[in-house]
């Protein structure tokens, strides 16, 4: 092609092992970049800037889509979908001339599943809504990961919740930047870091010598620390989203009560 242009890119939505979406009404939103519209589990992302190539006009489209990912499973608590990258639309903006040749190159459709233990299934009249202030970063992607490791069994509950503190905390300077960068109390960030380190047992204990509590955490302790995780990614994506926003400040009432 002499001026190639990304029109379109097609992708198929692939619903999480416990989530099966029915008849539920096209979705659609806009970004200054493309248009994006979700119907009978195929996303279009239809461009409204100028892209020469398939692997530019993908980094930009999945980059929302990864952010529709983590902000539906953060806020259901179970993966409710993934994007399958199925095809793109390319045409030629200056044509070749009759009998010579054209030529176009096109990336394979990439997708990685996790399997999971399915105890529960739902059925969904309604797709997860859009990511309107949700944007992902290099250290919400760090956050995700190691939540998403814990979920999967493959890390220790205490040792995720205090490295997703310790990356949000490190992004903003500190502990009182981020409470404020955040509007984070600084009562979350302490209770997660007594719970991190002073309470354990020989298999859950991220340092001995600081533990004040030989035990392991109670039911309550650790859907409170799961809750605060997810609340950290979740403030993290908006305030990507919109630096200057104001956010509603999270305090120690707005998670379950220890």
């Amino acid at each position: 092609m002499r001026d190639p242009h990304v029109v379109a890119l097609f992708y198929r939505l692939i619903e999480g092992q416990q989530i099966t979406f029915d008849s539920p009404p096209p979705i659609e939103d806009a970004t200054d970049e493309f248009r994006v519209r979700l119907a009978d589990n195929e996303v279009t992302v239809e461009f409204l800037s100028h892209y020469p190539d398939v692997p530019s006009a993908r980094r930009n489209a999945e980059g929302y889509l990864e952010a529709w990912e983590i902000k539906a499973q953060l806020e259901a608590g179970h993966p409710v979908m993934q994007f399958e990258f199925l095809r793109p639309e390319v045409i030629d903006r200056n044509p070749p001339l009759p009998g010579e040749p054209q030529t176009v190159s096109i990336g394979p459709a990439e997708l990685v599943l996790v399997a999971n233990d399915v105890s529960f299934h739902i059925t969904q009249r309604q797709y997860p809504a859009p990511p309107r202030r949700f944007a992902v970063s290099p250290d919400l992607e760090t956050m995700w990961l190691r939540y998403r490791a814990y979920c999967e069994g493959t890390e220790r509950l205490a040792d995720m919740a205090y490295a997703c503190m310790t990356v949000l905390m490190g992004s903003a300077g500190g502990r009182k930047l981020a409470s404020s960068r955040y509007a984070i109390s600084s009562a979350v960030f302490g209770t997660i870091g007594r719970l991190c380190t002073e309470i354990g047992d020989e298999q859950t204990a991220r340092k001995f010598s600081r533990l004040k509590e030989r035990r392991a955490h109670t039911d309550v302790e650790v859907r409170w620390l799961e809750e605060a995780v997810k609340v950290m990614i979740k403030r993290l994506g908006e305030w990507n989203a919109d630096p200057a926003g104001q956010l509603p400040q999270i305090t120690m009432s707005s998670l379950p009560a220890l």
